[in-house]
């Protein structure tokens, strides 16, 4: 078995994409995921972007390679030429991209006309990073949640994902907040169980979870609540763009797995600053 044939009877909801201020409210309010329709027609500056637009456009691009078990997990990155990485989409594979195009972590390499807008209900006070993911197939995520809202819009290609709603969480198996090494590698909202083959035996509680299953498919944009668990693999080339923003109330931060994610970034703080303590010392 493999985590899709965790799929429940629920379906997820479509609608058009809202261009409103208050257009995904009522569904952040339930932590209620979508999919919206329109991408392109809402957001003219996407019309034209798919993996040839950005081959053309960045001069360089930050990747990341597969990991021993076929997992991106977003954990060290390399900067190389376009060129270098388009060679890799034609025959190794072994490389991903996650190129930030606006917010935090933004190149001084990207082109000035490369330029990326906020959706009407993305606040400016709540936004964090807009993320360029170019993928040359089969690249599969872990079984993770954010502690922000996410917009997944889809450009070309298509991908396929599985949700379980926050108050799964206790099926899910994440990593203790009291799991010392899982703090130094950063284990902060990811899940124990191997999506490709799901242990039942070591994690019997995964067997109670239901999940809803769905495709994102070009042109369609995925809305994933924080606190949702996701796992996402992509069929063929693959180019997205998405969107990530904080709007949490305090009842969300006092219910898992958001509660279980404010323990752990507590925690690491900790931790970074024992290390700084012991290099001064080890400098002095």
């Amino acid at each position: 078995m493999n985590l899709f044939d965790l799929s429940g009877t629920d379906t997820i909801e479509t609608i058009a994409f809202p261009t409103e201020k208050e257009g995904l409210a009522p569904f952040i309010r339930r932590r209620q995921p979508l999919l919206l329709e329109g991408v392109r027609e809402k957001l003219p500056f996407t019309r034209d972007w798919n993996y040839e637009y950005f081959r053309s456009a960045l001069s360089t691009i930050r990747i990341q390679r597969q990991s021993e078990d076929g997992i991106y997990h977003y954990l060290g990155f390399e900067r190389i030429p376009m060129m270098d990485f388009d060679q890799i989409m034609n025959t190794t594979h072994n490389g991903y991209a996650l190129e930030p195009l606006k917010g935090q972590g933004v190149s001084e390499d990207l082109p000035s006309d490369v330029g990326v807008s906020l959706p009407a209900f993305v606040p400016d006070s709540g936004f964090r990073v807009s993320n360029l993911y170019i993928g040359p197939g089969q690249n599969k995520s872990l079984l993770h949640y954010d502690e922000t809202h996410s917009l997944l819009m889809m450009l070309e290609g298509r991908k396929r994902f599985i949700l379980f709603s926050p108050d799964q969480s206790d099926y899910m198996y994440p990593y203790s907040p009291f799991s010392l090494r899982a703090l130094l590698e950063n284990r902060v909202v990811d899940s124990r169980i191997d999506c490709q083959r799901p242990d039942l035996k070591s994690f019997p509680k995964l067997n109670r979870a239901r999940g809803v299953v769905g495709w994102l498919e070009e042109g369609q944009a995925l809305f994933i609540p924080a606190g949702t668990w996701h796992y996402i693999e992509a069929e063929g080339r693959n180019v997205s763009v998405n969107y990530f923003w904080l709007q949490n109330s305090l009842k969300d931060w006092l219910n898992q797995p958001l509660l279980n994610f404010w323990i752990k970034r507590r925690a690491i703080d900790v931790l970074d600053r024992l290390r700084k303590v012991k290099h001064k010392l080890s400098a002095a």
